[in-house]
């Protein structure tokens, strides 16, 4: 039983030894995670991380913003040549006032004239 009892002994100490290892390396892994590589802390890594991110957004917020500004300058531009087109076609439209005047009076006088010929059924107006 002598014989048993060192060894029981020599192996309580090995599952103390591998307890404390496990509980070292747990330890380290924490305090590694905490402070990051090198002395270097973890939360500045963090910002680091954030800082890249940031930019990024801050740089498609950035074409966004510049994309709106150009697309509202080619829209402006647009209404600036719609409306010379439609003051063109206004001006065409007064211009030929007069001459569609004359024409409906001459095509009135001619159906008054006609009224009693029987023509004025096959005329349009």
């Amino acid at each position: 039983m002598a014989a048993a009892l060192p060894r029981k002994s020599g192996f309580a100490a090995f599952l103390v030894v591998g307890l404390l290892v496990t509980l070292a390396s747990r330890f380290v892994y924490q305090s590694a995670l905490s402070t990051g590589f090198v002395g270097s802390s973890a939360s500045l890594a963090n910002e680091r991380v954030q800082k890249v991110a940031c930019r990024g957004i801050d740089k498609a917020m950035k074409e966004r913003i510049t994309s709106v500004q150009k697309t509202g300058k080619l829209t402006d531009a647009m209404r600036l040549v719609a409306a010379a087109k439609v003051r063109r076609a206004q001006d065409g439209v007064e211009k030929a006032r007069p001459f569609s005047d004359e024409l409906q009076g001459m095509i009135k006088g001619l159906v008054k004239k006609l009224k009693g010929s029987g023509l004025e059924q096959e005329l349009p107006m």
